[in-house]
């Protein structure tokens, strides 16, 4: 079963680096996972079919009223650095720590 993950931010611009450099992690480990990026305007409209959200840190604010209006997906907040470092295996890597993972060929 994939695992879906929605990074979201302020714009949508750099969470769709950070999102495709976290696709190419997880298409090398052969994992079944389908990572999107988006601004937060569209959580709404798309938040209850992912399994996991991840918040960028410019919208920190917002994790906590995430996390209420779905509460069915894990809802993780990136720090600064972890963002910064516009790097797909380092928040691979954090989603593996929290027990976000699906590591099903």
């Amino acid at each position: 079963m994939t695992l879906r993950v929605g990074l979201f931010c302020s714009g949508g611009m750099s969470t769709s680096l950070i999102g495709s450099k976290m696709q190419k992690v997880y298409d090398a480990a052969n994992r079944d996972v389908k990572v999107t990026a988006s601004d937060l305007s569209m959580i709404d409209e798309i938040g209850d079919e992912l399994d996991v959200i991840i918040i960028a840190p410019q919208i920190s604010w917002a994790a906590e009223q995430v996390k209420q209006q779905h509460p069915k997906a894990k809802v993780v907040a990136l720090t600064m650095q972890e963002f910064g470092q516009m790097n797909g295996q380092v928040i691979v890597d954090k989603l593996d720590k929290e027990g976000v993972t699906n590591d099903e060929g």
